[in-house]
């Protein structure tokens, strides 16, 4: 198990998220972001080029290699949100996006020894090396009992 006091500030590290599918654009446009862009290959490709992924899909295929691979072993109390969240750039079918968490600080608790916040910063980039997603991210987390 990870605790607070196991990261610095300046550390990074990198995964692969899964690309998504048309279908699957598709599939989770219909039932949470039923907009054109994201259910209508010929409509995106007027716009975009191409069908593209709903940017709150995105998001969690950016969180998801955080929350399967690395959270796993953290010891986690729980998000407080997220800060200066951006879509630059849509994703499309089938990229595989580089996700990169780096993080800003460690600050324990001065009111509650026991805990802290991880602040990091994830960003991702598509397959021609373009940034496109960013957030900045607070997460509460055990310290190490003594």
């Amino acid at each position: 198990m990870k605790y607070l006091d196991d990261f610095s500030a300046g550390q990074v590290f990198h995964f692969t998220s899964n690309p998504m599918s048309a279908e699957a654009i598709k599939a989770f446009a219909h039932e949470w972001d039923p907009q054109r862009l994201h259910t209508d290959e010929d409509y995106a490709a007027t716009i975009h080029g191409s069908l593209i992924a709903s940017g709150f899909q995105t998001m969690l295929e950016v969180f998801k290699p955080i929350m399967t691979e690395f959270m796993i072993d953290v010891a986690n109390i729980g998000g407080m949100g997220f800060d200066n969240l951006r879509w630059l750039r849509p994703v499309r079918p089938d990229e595989p996006l580089e996700v990169e968490m780096k993080i800003n600080s460690v600050t324990p608790s001065k009111s509650k020894p026991d805990r802290g916040v991880l602040h990091y910063t994830l960003s991702a980039k598509n397959p021609k090396g373009e940034v496109v997603f960013t957030t900045d991210t607070p997460v509460m987390i055990q310290r190490k009992q003594t």
